[in-house]
């Protein structure tokens, strides 16, 4: 829960930004190419109204959807504003970033597919293994392809930048959640590890599958390579569903479940890293602008660069 029953938020980094998201309205703020001046504008995610979308475990798909469509949203409005007006007609260099994310959105989503779902059955069942020991050495190929991916993308400078935005969104959401001043001295305080990131829902995943799959293979016995991959790609939502109920309830609770939240947080050192003062800032705006009262506000300048 939130200080004072404020709304809870969540958020993601940007190529040179951050994206911050409440129930009813999204905020991006980025770096302008022309000038380092942090820019912010905001918009209404597109989410389903129906009582249906509160249901658990359907919460969980409803969730991954619209974190997807906003994102990618996000990611358009970000690049506009971080090439400013007219830049997509003058150069292409707007039009080529917007492409990049859309391209590299599917080629992201094929490699998921083929590396984190299909290849650790294939490398399991091909080492023999059959039972309950494949299922764990697939759930544990796909946990450490998993951070393997995450410390090659750690390691990679053009990333750095990219982390350093990761770690700010964390400080500026937990400056937020604890009831602090929204600026970056208050926000540089807190720790960039937070229980509810993509990163700890990817690790919490891997353990859930065991779950899943364990109890299919139980129950059908089917153990051909057409039945296991059609499994992985049919049960997904359902290791998406129990994997956000999972992490919503150690989100908001101590004790037992906080062992929940340990592994991803231990991996969110490979996701994150210590953010500066311009970081923070571009955060904070964003926090700010994904708080504001009115989503159909124009872009608005709020600083100079860092």
């Amino acid at each position: 829960m939130t200080a004072g029953g404020a709304p809870q938020v969540g958020g993601s980094a940007l190529p040179g930004g951050v994206m911050m998201r409440t129930r009813g309205r999204v905020g991006v703020a980025v770096r302008s190419e022309a000038d380092g001046a942090i820019v912010t504008t905001a918009f209404a995610p597109r989410t389903p109204t129906g009582r249906w979308a509160g249901w658990p475990l359907l919460r969980g798909a409803v969730a991954m959807r619209t974190a997807l469509t906003t994102g990618r949203e996000a990611m358009e409005a970000g690049e506009r504003l971080r090439w400013g007006d007219g830049t997509d007609a003058r150069d292409g260099r707007g039009a080529a970033a917007t492409a990049a994310v859309v391209v590299g959105a599917l080629v992201g989503g094929l490699a998921q597919v083929l590396g984190f779902r299909v290849a650790p059955v294939v490398i399991a069942k091909e080492a023999g293994l059959t039972g309950a020991w494949f299922i764990v050495a697939e759930a544990a190929l796909r946990l450490g392809l998993l951070l393997g991916a995450l410390m090659l993308v750690a390691a990679l400078p053009p990333f750095r930048r990219l982390l350093r935005y990761h770690g700010a969104e964390h400080k500026a959401i937990a400056a937020f959640e604890a009831g602090a001043a929204l600026t970056a001295p208050s926000a540089a305080c807190f720790t960039r590890f937070h229980p509810r990131c993509g990163t700890s829902y990817l690790v919490v995943s891997a353990f859930v599958s065991i779950a899943v799959y364990g109890a299919v293979l139980a129950i059908t016995g089917a153990f051909s390579y057409t039945a296991l991959i059609a499994t992985r790609l049919v049960g997904g939502p359902v290791v998406t569903a129990l994997t956000f109920e999972i992490q919503r309830q150690a989100a908001r609770r101590r004790g037992p479940w906080a062992l929940v939240t340990r592994p991803g947080l231990a991996a969110q050192r490979l996701t994150t890293r210590e953010p500066g003062h311009g970081e923070l800032d571009v955060a904070i705006a964003a926090l700010r602008a994904a708080l504001g009262p009115d989503p159909a506000r124009a872009p608005c300048r709020v600083g100079t660069g860092a």
